[in-house]
């Protein structure tokens, strides 16, 4: 009896540190800024999340890089209009690298571009291109140095959900699909979350995470953007982000930010 009385209160203790724990971890970025976008942004916001991430990337002295692989229609005129689009917010220099498979994303001219970099800003598609070609690659570990040295990096749509650790959407049932690059660990980025039809992204990602308490969920609406870095969250656009914690709230976002509003990540 005495040994499964102490066998219970080590349980119970182990049951309450890894609680604590959970509630506690640092999901943010500790060195380096993180621009995440809801997709379908206006030129206004899409100009505003280019010059900030410029700005924060060195600004007259910012060397960039843009991967537009989730999107395979782009045409060469359309890159290179992209490529004008951050040089005319000051940008020094800016490369376009964009890989066809994993074997070209292990390449050294690659890794060498990303070595260079500032800042990076990867647009919106298909979340599975991203995932297939990046995943377990040099370029993962270039960007994650890349921020690891204070730079930035930013994504929309698909490159928002690249830079978090894992996809939810439905497989048929609501949950995990696939793994991503983890720029943000333990971190599950879901945008369009107002434009989704007939169910709640937040109330679908809660229930998920209930489950799997030690994920941080971040829903954003399109034409909106979060901007992390080690002190603060802030909202940009024309929407919401909510940022759910199940371990610290079952019931609802245990933070949901609109246009405008800031946090001090260190308040808690």
């Amino acid at each position: 009896m005495k040994y499964k009385f102490s066998l219970a209160i080590a349980l119970a203790f182990l049951l309450r540190f890894n609680n604590a724990a959970s509630q506690t971890t640092t999901w943010w970025p500790q060195k380096g800024t993180v621009i995440l976008a809801g997709g379908n942004l206006s030129d206004s916001v899409a100009t505003n999340l280019e010059k900030k991430l410029v700005s924060i990337a060195g600004g007259s002295n910012a060397t960039i890089v843009v991967i537009p692989t989730a999107n395979p229609k782009f045409t060469s005129q359309e890159l290179k209009e992209l490529k004008k689009q951050f040089e005319s917010c000051g940008a020094r220099q800016v490369s376009i690298i964009n890989a066809k498979d994993k074997k070209m994303a292990n390449t050294d001219s690659f890794a060498n571009i990303l070595r260079s970099a500032t800042g990076v800003f990867i647009t919106g598609g298909q979340p599975m291109i991203l995932e297939n070609i990046y995943c377990g690659t040099s370029v993962e570990k270039e960007l994650k140095d890349l921020l690891s040295r204070g730079g930035v990096i930013g994504g929309s749509s698909a490159g928002a959900i690249i830079i978090g650790d894992m996809w939810l959407t439905w497989t048929p049932e609501f949950g995990k699909r696939t793994n991503d690059l983890g720029i943000l660990p333990n971190v599950a980025v879901s945008p369009h979350a107002n434009a989704a039809r007939d169910y709640s992204v937040d109330e679908e990602v809660l229930k998920y995470l209930v489950v799997h308490p030690t994920i941080i969920g971040i829903d954003i609406d399109e034409d909106t953007i979060l901007i992390l870095d080690k002190q603060n969250a802030e909202v940009i656009g024309k929407g919401y982000v909510s940022i759910i914690n199940a371990a610290v709230n079952k019931t609802k976002p245990m933070l949901r930010l609109s246009s405008g509003e800031q946090y001090n990540l260190q308040s808690k």
